[in-house]
C-alpha cells in the first residue's frame, strides 16, 4: 500500500540527479499535491510520479481540501491534477486562487482541451498517459517559469473545426479571426515574462526603461483581453502569436 497523507504539511522531494530514473530528481523545495477526485486516476497519476522518480504524493480529493490544505501549508507546493476535462477544473481554480504552480495531465488531450487547461491557469497541460521523461521536463520548465503544451503548437484556425466544437469552445476558435496581432516587440517582451522574469529585468534584458516595458504589456493586455501576466501568456500561446 503506498501512504497515504491528506493533512500536514507534505514531505519534501529528495533531491537526485535526474540522469537515472532510479534517482529522484533535484527538486527538494517542491512538495507535491495529487489532486483528483477519482480514484483510478489517481492510482494512475502516483504510478507516473513513481516512474518519474518522486516519492509517493499526498492526495487529496476534493477541491474544498485542496483549498484547506494550500491555506495551511507552509512549503512551496506543486500541485497535479487530472482526468477528463472538465472534471480538474474545480482544483485547477483552487490551485491557481493559492497560487500553487499547477500541473494537468489529461485522458485523451487534445490542444483545444490542453489551451483551455492553460487557459484557466495552468503552467503545464500533459497527456496523462505520456511517458515518465515528459512529466519530469514538465516539472523543470514549470519550476522555472514556463508554460508548457503538449501538442505542436500552430495556428489554432487550422487546428480546430468550428463546426465540431460545443459552445463553451468555440471562443477559442472564432477569437484569432478577430484579434489584432501583437507586434515583434510585444512578442519579445511577453516571451521574456513567460521566463518568470521581472517588468524591470526585461527592462534590463531589452536596454529599454521599464516605463516602456510597462506601455507595451499594457498593449498586449489590450490585444489579449486579459488582466495579468499569467493569462497573457496563456493567451498568446493560444492564439499562436507565443511559442516556448
Amino acid at each position: 500500500m503506498r501512504p497515504r497523507r491528506s493533512s500536514g504539511a507534505p514531505p519534501p522531494l529528495e533531491a537526485g540527479a535526474l540522469a537515472a530514473p532510479a534517482q529522484r530528481p533535484n527538486v527538494p523545495w517542491v512538495s507535491t499535491i495529487l489532486a483528483a477526485a477519482a480514484e483510478l486516476f489517481q492510482e494512475r497519476l502516483c504510478r507516473r510520479l513513481l516512474d518519474a522518480g518522486y516519492e509517493a504524493p499526498t492526495e487529496i480529493t476534493s477541491p474544498t481540501a485542496l483549498d484547506e490544505f494550500l491555506h495551511e501549508c507552509t512549503q512551496a507546493t506543486l500541485v497535479l491534477t487530472g482526468g477528463d476535462w472538465p472534471a480538474p477544473r474545480p482544483f485547477l481554480r483552487v490551485a491557481v486562487r493559492a497560487a500553487a504552480p499547477t500541473i494537468v495531465l489529461l485522458n485523451a488531450a487534445t490542444r483545444r482541451v490542453e489551451q483551455m487547461a492553460l487557459g484557466e491557469g495552468a503552467q503545464a497541460a500533459l497527456d496523462a498517459d505520456g511517458p515518465a521523461r515528459s512529466l519530469t521536463a514538465a516539472v523543470a520548465a514549470v519550476r522555472a517559469g514556463l508554460i508548457v503544451l503538449d501538442k505542436p503548437l500552430r495556428p489554432i484556425s487550422r487546428a480546430l473545426d468550428p463546426d465540431s466544437l460545443d459552445a463553451e469552445a468555440a471562443p477559442f476558435a472564432t477569437a484569432p479571426r478577430l484579434a489584432r496581432p501583437l507586434t515583434a516587440r510585444e512578442q519579445e517582451i511577453l516571451s521574456l515574462v513567460a521566463g518568470g522574469i521581472s517588468n524591470k529585468g526585461v527592462a534590463r534584458a531589452l536596454a529599454v526603461s521599464t516605463n516602456t516595458v510597462k506601455f507595451h504589456l499594457a498593449a498586449v493586455f489590450e490585444k489579449l483581453a486579459v488582466t495579468t501576466r499569467a493569462e497573457a501568456v496563456a493567451e498568446a500561446i493560444r492564439r499562436g502569436d507565443l511559442s516556448l
